[in-house]
């Protein structure tokens, strides 16, 4: 509590530092000003003044840690220009700022992802925000400039907006040489190991191709301007686990890399994910191949290779159902985050704060995952029927919220494969616990619990459709070429928001489990 307090501390704040807070706030009204004036008298396009002002607000930011003792000024810049700029777009006040062509918050997410990197490298890591924020504002911006103004550009569409390989190139350069040069440029604010480390130009200059490749990755998939909130935290979490764990897991995190770009190209041709999908898959495998290392990769593999290789499984009765689902066997970026996402928290949180609980939560999220697909894949493909998880009343197979006891069987079986998978580690992670054999149950057990739950919610509240042409209900808001008529649920509750809370319930339970056998 002091601690927090004394990051807090107004009374402590020197005069110098108010009178420095009040002209930057002035300096960055004032571009905004110019920015507006620019927009009127000129030929400028808003587009073109908003870059302006992406890069100059970048630049004026990236100095905040460097002339402030205190994060107080930084984090009150940022509130203000979050209510300004969200007041801003609600009431078209600076057009020379906002994108009025779409529907799209970037300008707030800007400072939103100032005011976190605040909160959480100000003590530890100054180098870490400023390089963040720089990288937002320069790269973003540079992406941007050279995908509009290059001839024949090679287009790409991960998401709803259209990105350009030549854009993503400029992303990746820019944002190599600035990550380098910041933390050339910052040796004083590294721990000693990282300068032990960073003695070696060549473990920068390594350090800085991930961070670019990560931060190019998540630029291409983000739309309506969350790539102004989600760049500058995915480059802060590299640089973190970079510098935090250099001299111990460096080279786990450069070879997980590597691994990483090997397994998300080899499943996007082996037909096992869509393109946003392997790009998904190549962030989330980062996390967990390059921090983790092979006790947090093999569970994942494990359930990822075989529940694909499952979910391809061809008879007629599958095929029957097929059109009734969502989604296809080839997984795309939101499935990738439904199933792993969470999976990949716990890896970060075990980084940050180690504790055996996060890697029993983590088997429970991918057991759930897998209990889930192994369940409705086997359920659908072999069992003579389905009951509704609510009424126990025979369902269609396929039908959302319907269960039988093949699928329930092949789930649990799904479940403890992946226990198993993470049997080798339970000593280092689960020594509380006197039995290793006790614990596959527990998460197999934890695995079955979140696949039911995922049929429960399917049943209650994921959107339900009926086709107009053939009078099936599916899934799919488009059936035989016609618009679907919701007959159940709610339209935004996807399946993958019952995925995530499948994984959510499997980890929640083997949680739960673990402390009561402690």
């Amino acid at each position: 509590m002091s601690e927090l307090r004394s990051f807090f501390d107004f009374a402590g704040i020197a005069a110098a530092e108010w009178r420095l807070f009040f002209a930057m706030l002035i300096g960055l009204f004032t571009l905004v000003g110019i920015a507006e004036t620019l927009r009127k008298t000129t030929s400028l396009t808003g587009s073109t003044t908003r870059k302006i002002v992406h890069i100059l607000v970048g630049v004026f930011v990236f100095f905040v840690p460097i002339l402030f003792i205190s994060p107080v000024p930084g984090l009150l810049m940022s509130v203000l220009f979050i209510g300004v700029n969200y007041i801003s777009l609600r009431f078209r006040l600076f057009k020379g700022m906002d994108d009025i062509t779409r529907e799209t918050y970037g300008t707030v997410y800007f400072p939103l992802a100032f005011f976190i990197l605040i909160l959480f490298f100000w003590n530890s890591y100054p180098v870490i925000i400023a390089t963040s924020i720089l990288i937002l504002g320069l790269a973003d911006a540079a992406a941007s400039f050279v995908g509009e103004r290059v001839k024949n550009p090679r287009l790409f569409k991960f998401t709803g907006d259209k990105k350009s390989l030549q854009g993503s190139s400029a992303m990746f350069i820019v944002t190599f040489f600035v990550s380098a040069g910041c933390l050339l440029w910052y040796p004083f604010s590294l721990p000693d190991e990282a300068l032990l480390a960073g003695s070696s130009v060549a473990f920068i200059f390594a350090l800085s191709f991930v961070v670019a490749s990560v931060a190019t990755v998540v630029e291409a998939i983000s739309v309506r301007g969350f790539d102004n909130l989600f760049i500058p935290l995915s480059a802060s979490i590299i640089l973190y686990v970079g510098l935090e764990g250099a001299g111990t897991i460096e080279m786990q995190l450069f070879v997980g890399f590597v691994f990483a770009v090997l397994i998300s190209n080899a499943s996007l041709r082996a037909g096992f994910l869509s393109p946003n999908g392997a790009a998904a898959m190549f962030l989330m495998a980062v996390i967990i191949f390059g921090i983790g290392g092979w006790k947090w990769t093999i569970p994942m593999l494990t359930f990822f290779i075989l529940s694909s290789l499952i979910s391809r499984m061809k008879n007629k009765r599958k095929e029957a159902v097929d059109l009734i689902f969502e989604k296809s066997h080839r997984r795309d970026m939101w499935q990738v985050t439904a199933n792993g996402g969470l999976a990949s928290v716990f890896v970060l949180l075990e980084f940050i704060m180690p504790n055996p609980v996060w890697y029993f939560a983590y088997l429970g999220a991918i057991a759930a995952a897998t209990a889930d697909t192994w369940g409705t894949e086997f359920g659908v493909s072999f069992s003579s029927g389905a009951r509704s998880i609510i009424t126990f009343r025979r369902v269609p197979l396929g039908t959302s919220g319907g269960v039988s006891i093949t699928g329930t069987v092949a789930g649990l079986a799904g479940g403890a494969v992946i226990a198993l998978s993470g049997y080798p580690w339970y000593h280092q992670s689960m020594e509380l616990i006197t039995s290793s054999f006790f614990l596959v149950g527990l998460i197999a057990g934890s695995g079955v619990a979140g696949s039911l739950f995922d049929s429960y919610l399917g049943a209650l509240f994921q959107a339900i459709y009926k086709c107009p042409v053939c009078a099936n209900m599916t899934e799919r808001k488009h059936h035989c070429g016609s618009p679907t008529i919701r007959v159940q649920g709610y339209t935004w509750i996807t399946n993958d928001y019952v995925n995530f809370a499948c994984t959510s319930m499997g980890s929640f339970v083997a949680i739960l489990l673990y402390f009561m056998h402690i």
